[in-house]
C-alpha cells in the first residue's frame, strides 16, 4: 500500500519525466531540421529514456495498489537559440529533476515508506549519470570553441549513443 502523499508526489514525477521526454523530442526535431543527425538521434534516445523513467514510476505506483495518472504534458519550445544552448538547457533540466528526486527521497523517509525510498535509489544513480553526461558534452563544446570540424565529429559521436532503456520488466 502506498500513502496518498507519496502517490501524489510520484504522480508529479511522472509528469516531470514525460515533460522531459517531450522537451528532448523537440530538441531532437530541431537538430534534425538543422542537419545535426547524430545529435537528433541522441536527443530522440534521451526522449525515449525519459519516457521509460515515467513508465517505471507508473508501474511502481500501480504495483503498490496506487493509481498512476497519465498527466497533461506541456508543449516544449520549438526553436532553440544555438546548438550549445541545447546542452546547457538539458543540464539545467536534469539538475531540476535531481532536486525533485531528492525531495521525493526525503518525503519517502519522512513517511517511513522504505519501499519507495529503495525504489528511488535507481533514479538517484541515474541522475548522477545524466548530469555528468551533459557536463561532459558542454566541456567538449568548450574545448571545440568555434571549430566546425570538431562540431561535426561531436555530432557523429553523439549519434552513436545507445539508449539506456532496459527491456520491459527490468
Amino acid at each position: 500500500m502506498i500513502s496518498k502523499k507519496i502517490e501524489s508526489l510520484l504522480n508529479d514525477q511522472i509528469k516531470y519525466e514525460l515533460n522531459a521526454s517531450n522537451f528532448y523530442l523537440s530538441m531532437g526535431s530541431w537538430c534534425d531540421a538543422k542537419g545535426f543527425e547524430g545529435t537528433a538521434n541522441f536527443f530522440y534516445q534521451q526522449s525515449d529514456e525519459e519516457r521509460f523513467h515515467a513508465m517505471k514510476i507508473v508501474q511502481f505506483i500501480n504495483s503498490l495498489d496506487g493509481h498512476a495518472i497519465a498527466p497533461e504534458v506541456k508543449k516544449p519550445p520549438e526553436n532553440f537559440d544555438a546548438y550549445r544552448k541545447l546542452f546547457e538547457l538539458s543540464l539545467e533540466h536534469e539538475q531540476q529533476n535531481s532536486a525533485a528526486i531528492h525531495d521525493l527521497v526525503e518525503a519517502s523517509l519522512e513517511a517511513k515508506d522504505y519501499s519507495t525510498y529503495n525504489f528511488l535509489h535507481w533514479f538517484l544513480d541515474e541522475q548522477v549519470e545524466e548530469e555528468d553526461m551533459f557536463r561532459t558534452i558542454i566541456d567538449k563544446l568548450n574545448i571545440l570553441g568555434d571549430d566546425k570540424s570538431g562540431l561535426y565529429l561531436l555530432d557523429k559521436e553523439l549519434g552513436e549513443r545507445q539508449a539506456d532503456t532496459p527491456a520491459e520488466g527490468q
